[in-house]
């Protein structure tokens, strides 16, 4: 699939199967994360994997966020703004 396509066909998911996700998935997926482009390669960023269910319904709590509950597993993306 070309970018453009990419971009085009994509969709926001509010609901969630309840399948564990594989750690392999996991690992793939913050690899991909952490090899992300950034200005100057300074990568100002760090993941967070929140698969506990009480830690989900703590997040889920946050405006436009109660579809979290539903997911197996959370990736939280943080920036450091002074990198």
């Amino acid at each position: 699939m070309e970018v453009f396509e990419a971009i085009q066909k994509r969709h926001s998911v509010r609901s969630y199967l309840s399948d564990e996700v594989s750690s392999e998935k996991l690992e793939k997926l913050l690899e991909a994360a952490r090899l992300a482009p950034s200005a100057g390669n300074i990568q100002p960023w760090h993941f967070i994997v929140v698969s506990e269910q009480q830690k989900r319904k703590k997040l889920s709590k946050g405006r436009y966020a109660k579809f979290l509950v539903e997911s197996p597993v959370v990736l939280v993306g943080c920036g450091d703004k002074k990198a």
